[in-house]
């Protein structure tokens, strides 16, 4: 059996680092050694191929040009703090002043004792400590079906949700039903007159109807349950129930849609129902009580060419006053509440709920929004970060070498159903979140179910199946590690490319962290590629060279040696692959 009783860590061996570095800062600091001394600018580089050592830091540069008191010796002190750490085995500063570190290779073994225990909770944390996040993401208009438009958003907030559930955080996944506007109003006439069609009525749609084939079978729902009942049925009733039967059917067809990429929210929350309600009175009266809401005119809004504009007065938010860069519009001029006034009202219902934080996955497009959303929150709880919003940019959908164009309006778009057919949920899951979310993506149908080293998902997925073949083709040989207790003996068998992947597999709690916190996804796809491409290259060699061959019949511990960092790089591709969503195979 694995040792019951090891030493673990509470942190990794790069979070002890950076903590031993930021309490070495605060000395220096406290005892006017260092002026002005910017934490931020501390790097550890754990991975590229340049560094020197298992770890490298730029924490002497950054520090020695802060030296406030030329009589300290920052070098000496530096180097007898960090060999005085339990974990450091060698540690020295290069020519050009970079702190290179070996780890002692008793603490990589232990570490990865503490990993196979850990199994499937390694890398989790309570860093967040159990505070309340609302993550709000897709909220797509239900005007029609889940589009490729709103694919790379989905999977974004789906995996940032998982990031901050894995570092201690309660989330609450929650979709917003834009169910009133003008949108909504276009969406029930469009329904109406498929609904005549089917009773043999000739009818033309206007050019900012929808004209998508979906409503004609909504339309079809309708005359089923009702018969010709509302041919002749002209009443507000008749719209709201057009209106109503086209959301409540969208809405379920947008669950089905997303349920392809196994993507569930918490909660739906319903504009419409923030409008009924008495919420947005409550928002008017905070808002009102701190003055920052008055009656004005704004100014014609840039690129409005049109000759029919008249100035109006209006209710105004004062929102330049704090984050935005102009007062918005609170309420129209013919008395009824903006947009902006409702979903400010349905974020004030997201603060009564007490979240501790509220994050909010947009489109590019909507970057104008933000300041005046930030205003109003900023406003209500007090805090500049309580509402914190993370944009992603459009994804460009390719196939046989062409861009895909598409229209919702003109009926041509093209719906996630449809490319999920196509590519399945591991290349869409996978790559909705492998690059930064602020950069444009392209996404090739074709390239993304080739199975080759340039198809990121199938390289990390082909590097797991790999691992589980040895491990099972041990265990038919009667080899595995259930009963291995000669952990004292593994680094003598270790070759300097694995010791390498396992500094690899024992930053991933770190990883975790990094991406939770700056809500970056892609931080993990970039780390289990790296993995993966250390894997394969060492396979690779094994091929040409028996020694480093996984299994050696003749030599027990060897092999064990080997299946011991398999299982462990399995563990920490299984955690990956759960917080991303996608599958992970024996075989392949």
């Amino acid at each position: 059996m694995l040792q019951d009783s090891i030493r673990t860590y509470m942190n990794n061996h790069i979070d002890l680092l950076f903590t031993y570095f930021n309490e070495f800062a605060d000395t220096c600091i406290k005892n006017n050694y260092l002026d002005n001394f910017n934490r931020k600018s501390i790097s550890i580089d754990f991975s590229s191929k340049s560094r020197q050592g298992d770890i490298s830091s730029n924490f002497y540069l950054v520090a020695i040009k802060k030296i406030s008191d030329k009589q300290f010796n920052l070098k000496d002190e530096l180097l007898s703090g960090i060999h005085n750490l339990a974990f450091i085995d060698k540690c020295e500063i290069s020519k050009n002043g970079f702190i290179n570190i070996n780890i002692k290779k008793k603490f990589l073994i232990e570490q990865i004792q503490y990993l196979l225990n850990e199994q499937t909770q390694f890398g989790k944390s309570n860093e967040g400590n159990g505070k309340k996040v609302n993550v709000e993401f897709v909220s797509a208009n239900p005007t029609g079906p889940v589009t490729v438009a709103h694919m790379r958003g989905a999977v974004l907030g789906d995996v940032i949700s998982s990031l901050l559930s894995n570092t201690g955080h309660q989330v609450t996944r929650e979709y917003y039903v834009n169910n009133a506007g003008s949108q909504i109003d276009i969406l029930g006439k469009s329904l109406f007159k498929r609904y005549l069609e089917l009773h043999g009525e000739k009818v033309e749609l206007n050019s900012n109807e929808y004209p998508g084939e979906y409503l004609i079978d909504i339309a079809k729902l309708i005359k089923k349950k009702d018969g010709d009942k509302w041919l002749n049925y002209d009443s507000i009733d008749r719209e709201e129930y057009f209106k109503d039967f086209a959301v409540k059917y969208l809405i379920e067809f947008i669950e089905k849609d997303l349920m392809l990429l196994n993507i569930k929210f918490d909660k739906f929350s319903f504009e419409k129902d923030i409008v009924n309600s008495s919420i947005i009175n409550d928002l008017f009266n905070i808002l009102d009580k701190k003055n920052l809401l008055y009656n004005g005119i704004l100014e014609k809004p840039k690129g409005d060419d049109s000759e029919d504009w008249e100035p109006r007065e209006q209710l105004l938010f004062k929102s330049s006053s704090i984050l935005d860069d102009q007062d918005r519009a609170f309420k129209k001029s013919n008395g009824e509440w903006t947009y902006f006034a409702n979903d400010a009202a349905y974020h004030l219902d997201k603060y009564n709920r007490e979240f501790n934080k509220l994050i909010n996955i947009w489109g590019a497009d909507h970057v104008g929004y933000i300041p005046r959303m930030k205003s109003v929150l900023k406003t209500i709880a007090n805090k500049d970060d309580y509402l914190e919003i993370v944009t992603c940019q459009i994804v460009r959908l390719i196939k046989n070498n062409k861009i895909l164009k598409m229209s919702k309006r003109e009926g041509n778009f093209i719906t996630l159903q449809e490319v999920y057919n196509q590519v399945g949920k591991d290349p869409l899951r996978y790559f909705m979140v492998s690059t930064k979310s602020e950069t444009s993506m392209d996404f090739d149908l074709n390239k993304v179910i080739e199975k080759n080293k340039d198809n990121s998902v199938f390289y990390c997925q082909y590097a797991y199946a790999r691992a589980s073949s040895v491990i099972n083709k041990a265990e038919d040989l009667g080899i595995d590690i259930k009963s291995f207790n000669n952990f004292d003996e593994i680094i003598k068998y270790l070759t300097k490319d694995e010791i390498e992947i396992i500094l690899k597999l024992l930053s991933y709690p770190y990883i975790v962290k990094l991406a939770s916190n700056a809500r970056e996804p892609h931080r993990l796809t970039n780390f289990i590629e790296d993995v993966s491409a250390s894997f394969h290259s060492f396979w690779n060699k094994g091929k040409e060279n028996e020694s480093l061959r996984f299994i050696d019949e003749n030599n027990i511990i060897k092999t064990q040696t080997k299946l011991i960092w398999l299982q462990s790089m399995r563990l920490v591709f299984e955690n990956i692959f759960n917080i991303i969503g996608i599958d992970y195979h024996e075989t392949m």
